[in-house]
């Protein structure tokens, strides 16, 4: 609805296409603009042709949607029929829809939690697109009419820049939820669990977003403290294992940065790597 509502001030939206008409009739309440339509059983035949085909259903149907549109007939040739996985690429078309039509994927980096506010802040959003040439060069040029930073990407590397923005995204919000649990752990009541943290949050990305990760690693780590680290892995033996697992994975990471800033001692921070590798191995001969 967010892609839809902002691309309609640049081109005109067709129609909206759901499983049911009541929710692409809310989509357009939202968009300002198209036609409802739906889709049951697979079966497109009813619709209108298109210049460009927008797809953003789950990944795991792409492939069964794109051969729908091909055999009921609204895609005609030139036609740019793409989708906004982050995951799959443009090949996932190859064996789908005829050589005629150009393909492609653009995924937008962007946290899509709220349409509202997403539309406010989606210009300088970062999109990666690859595809066919005429594909990408008509979706770079509609999407950079709209705000966002379009780069190029390799087909074959989608997967692994998917897992770079579901790590700093998705598995941030775990991460940042499991740091709550401590808190609730450690009895702090709940309505200061957000605040006791936010400003730490906001001055640990502020500081990482402008000097990069060897400027913003602090803590006991940074220090070389093994004692303190220690004394982490031992509370985390009572605890579940997910936060002995990220504790451990994590910092083997930041013992890598802290070996970057050269500024605790080597042997401090060997002997942290060996605490996190003890408990590991503990952990696996007790499962």
């Amino acid at each position: 609805m967010v892609l839809c509502k902002l691309l309609a001030s640049r081109c005109e939206i067709g129609q909206i296409i759901n499983r049911s008409i009541e929710s692409s009739k809310y989509a357009i309440d939202f968009i300002g603009g198209g036609e409802a339509a739906c889709a049951v059983n697979n079966d497109y035949s009813h619709l209108k042709t298109a210049d460009i085909w927008m797809l953003t259903c789950p990944d795991d149907q792409i492939e069964t949607v794109a051969k729908g549109l091909l055999s009921s007939g609204p895609v005609h040739q030139n036609t740019v029929v793409f989708h906004c996985s982050g995951t799959l690429s443009s090949t996932i078309f190859n064996d789908t829809l005829d050589s005629p039509v150009n393909v492609a994927s653009l995924h937008p980096i962007h946290s899509f939690a709220s349409a509202q506010k997403s539309v406010g802040y989606f210009a300088g959003t970062y999109c990666a697109v690859e595809g066919d040439e005429s594909a990408v060069s008509r979706l770079t040029e509609l999407f950079t009419a709209i705000g966002a930073i379009v780069m190029p990407i390799n087909a074959e590397n989608k997967t692994l820049y998917h897992l770079s923005t579901v790590t700093a995204c998705n598995h941030l919000v775990a991460l940042l939820h499991m740091s709550q649990l401590m808190l609730a752990e450690a009895g702090i009541p709940e309505p200061h669990r957000n605040l006791a943290l936010r400003q730490l949050i906001e001055q640990t990305v502020e500081n990482f977003l402008h000097s990069g990760s060897k400027n913003a690693l602090t803590g006991p780590i940074s220090r070389g403290d093994v004692a303190t680290i220690t004394n982490h892995l031992s509370i985390l033996q009572q605890a579940p294992i997910s936060w002995q697992e990220t504790y451990t994975g994590l910092g083997r990471t930041a013992v890598d940065i802290a070996r970057q800033q050269a500024q605790a001692p080597e042997d401090k921070l060997h002997a942290i790597s060996s605490s996190l590798d003890k408990a590991t191995d503990d952990r696996d001969r007790s499962k």
